[in-house]
């Protein structure tokens, strides 16, 4: 997966009004944006974060970090491969799924799976008891 990282300063010292922002772009066959230059990428993060929430302004300051393949990319049909494994195991007492093969690759997308996965363990104890 093609990825690049935009921040911006807000560290001490900057303006008022001044913030550090992070956005990660990139998809599956998207790899020719890891070669275009630093301004290019920034401008599609800022494009993208348009569409969101209106436009943002160019930031003062910016660095990109290229991560070629730095996150693997699930195959068509994941997601319902992984609901007839949950589905599977779904019978199973005290055993439960979590990682980056099932919900999402990212950490806060790993913990968040973590987090459930424990959650559903204690509820699962606490009705037994």
């Amino acid at each position: 997966m093609p990825a690049s990282r935009c921040v911006r300063g807000g560290g001490r010292g900057s303006a008022p009004g001044t913030f550090v922002l992070r956005a990660s772009i990139g998809r599956f066959g998207e790899e020719p944006v890891l070669g275009r230059e630093d301004g290019e990428p920034a401008a599609l993060c800022l494009a993208e974060l348009a569409g969101m929430t209106g436009p943002p302004g160019w930031p003062a300051d910016f660095h990109v970090s290229r991560w070629a393949r730095g996150l693997p990319q699930y195959a068509v049909g994941h997601p319902d491969r992984v609901r007839r494994v949950r589905g599977a195991v779904a019978g199973l007492p005290g055993l439960e799924l979590c990682g980056a093969a099932y919900g999402g690759v990212g950490v806060t997308a790993c913990v968040a799976g973590g987090r459930e996965a424990a959650q559903r363990l204690l509820d699962a104890r606490a009705t037994a008891a």
